[in-house]
């Protein structure tokens, strides 16, 4: 994977934004060997926990089409809350994940703004750890402080869908986003904007995830601009989608062999050493 020199220096002067999913998770372990869900085992484990005896019929068949939003909200409808936040905290909290690769090569990067919809908080914990002077701050789109956050030298990490500190808050079907946000739509506003203003560099999304893909239906980052978003995917993408994502959404897809994530975290490791040379070199 080679990385574009406008994109290093983007990174390096602070004006990308880096939005993590659920694949910058998927090397973190557990101290059984376990590591966090991706979409579809996230879904079944909630089917899982819905009352005997309730039809699952509709939910398999969504599932396997990978049309993960619509099977989230049958599912939504039929599990109880104090279910859905059992088997949420069962999920990405009882485990104790570990920081993965991607997530120790993003904080050596150093964004000002990172962006997540993961739920999970191990990069949220991982990011205190970090050599910024003014520290960490974490916030959910529910959350009030986000422009003092943002007028200030802390760096800041962004909960676009919520965190299983508060199950009922996550934001996990098409139905939820919207009405959060109508809800808060000053978070949203902001987040627009940043999105309208900055670069954004995608990792851990296939162009199937659902998240990226409410991101881009219901984002201005397709504004004309010279200057590209940039996203890592597998290289399974079909041509034609390939494309017309690019053109419709301003996106350069950097692309790696389809499950060779060692091929990502060691391509990010190379990120971040040129990151960190530019800066010394120009003094950022």
């Amino acid at each position: 994977m080679e990385w574009p020199n406008a994109l290093i220096e983007e990174l390096a002067a602070r004006r990308c934004i880096i939005f993590i999913g659920a694949g910058a998770s998927a090397g973190c372990l557990s101290a059984d060997g376990r590591r966090p869900p991706d979409w579809k085992r996230f879904l079944e484990e909630l089917k899982g926990g819905m009352p005997s005896g309730t039809g699952t019929g509709t939910i398999d068949d969504l599932l396997s089409k990978e049309k993960y939003l619509d099977a989230a909200e049958i599912i939504l409808c039929k599990i109880t809350a104090a279910d859905f936040a059992r088997v949420t905290r069962q999920l990405f909290v009882q485990p104790r994940y570990q920081p993965s690769k991607i997530h120790k090569a993003v904080l050596k990067i150093d964004p000002k703004i990172l962006v997540t919809t993961n739920y999970d908080d191990v990069y949220d914990n991982y990011c205190r750890t970090g050599i910024a002077a003014d520290g960490y701050n974490i916030c959910k789109y529910y959350d009030t402080h986000l422009i003092n956050d943002l007028r200030s030298p802390v760096r800041l990490v962004i909960k676009a869908h919520g965190c299983v500190s508060d199950p009922a808050r996550i934001v996990l079907t098409r139905s939820q986003y919207f009405r959060e946000k109508q809800i808060y739509s000053q978070f949203y506003a902001i987040l627009d904007a940043l999105f309208l203003t900055n670069t954004l560099l995608f990792i851990g999304y296939s162009l199937s995830d659902p998240d990226i893909q409410l991101i881009l239906e219901n984002s201005n980052i397709a504004a004309p601009s010279t200057h590209s978003h940039y996203a890592i995917i597998p290289d399974n993408i079909p041509p034609d989608i390939e494309q017309a994502t690019a053109k419709s959404y301003n996106i350069h897809f950097l692309k790696y062999s389809r499950g060779n994530y060692a091929e990502v975290e060691e391509a990010l490791e190379e990120l971040e050493t040129s990151v960190t040379e530019f800066r010394a070199t120009n003094s950022l």
